[in-house]
């Protein structure tokens, strides 16, 4: 995630690609400018001629507005500024769960956000209730094809009783990656809301048998399963135990 935040002002012409170093190889002399376990949170700007660092947010308005002090006073308005910082927060404590595919790393130059649980919850929060809305409009589509009617609430007992019943079944098997645990499951919950959306979106225009709507969510629950295989196995984890209890629970 952190390589694609520089490639994307490296092509967007805002930051010299030469002058990028990741954490783990960064040159020892600007470390001692550095406040590196903050860096893993936040990442950081380092100026080699004024040795000025700036982090998170501040970096990238620094990148964003090229010196124009008017887009400064644009970004740091109260009304863009506080949804950005929690955004920002969101997904830099989460980064490695949304992103998934890679163990936490060890070593003095990890880098490796903090694990804060305000933060995790919030997420996995968020991504059940995305899901949630999705497939609640997803199966109302359904529903209508073939005559039936099912509780506005139904999907959401779901979505958040999966979670519960996910972390208890991880605290059985590998209770030191709960969290993580939960948060990938999160991500990959959300990756089939997404993959949906299109499909909603699609049926404002065309109208879609209920046939070819479940056929669809299939593929989705197939995409996702991959998903799931791939990042209980980063994490070390039985992913075949974790899939049969959550079919169960389902």
């Amino acid at each position: 995630m952190c390589a694609a935040y520089g490639s994307t002002f490296t092509k967007l012409n805002m930051v010299d690609g030469n002058t990028i170093d990741p954490y783990q190889i960064i040159d020892e002399e600007h470390t001692k400018h550095i406040d590196m376990h903050r860096a893993t949170n936040e990442i950081a700007l380092h100026n080699t001629q004024t040795k000025e660092t700036k982090y998170g947010l501040d970096a990238m308005f620094h990148i964003v507005s090229q010196g124009q002090q008017w887009i400064k006073d644009i970004l740091y308005f109260p009304l863009f500024f506080i949804p950005l910082k929690y955004l920002y927060k969101l997904i830099t404590y989460n980064r490695k769960v949304i992103v998934g595919g890679t163990s936490f790393h060890q070593g003095e130059r990890a880098c490796n956000p903090d694990r804060n649980l305000f933060y995790r919850s919030l997420f996995i929060g968020l991504s059940a209730w995305f899901t949630a809305v999705v497939l609640n409009s997803y199966f109302g589509l359904v529903g209508q094809y073939f005559g039936f009617e099912s509780p506005w609430y139904i999907e959401y007992f779901i979505c958040f009783g999966q979670i519960a019943w996910q972390g208890i079944m991880i605290q059985f098997i590998a209770p030191k990656n709960g969290w993580d645990y939960l948060g990938n499951m999160s991500a990959v919950s959300a990756l089939g809301g997404i993959l949906l959306l299109p499909v909603l979106l699609l049926t404002s225009f065309v109208t879609l048998s209920g046939y070819a709507l479940l056929g669809i969510f299939g593929l989705v629950v197939g995409v996702m399963l991959m998903e799931h295989v791939r990042r209980c196995k980063s994490m070390q984890l039985g992913w075949w135990l974790l899939f049969l209890g959550s079919c169960i629970a389902i």
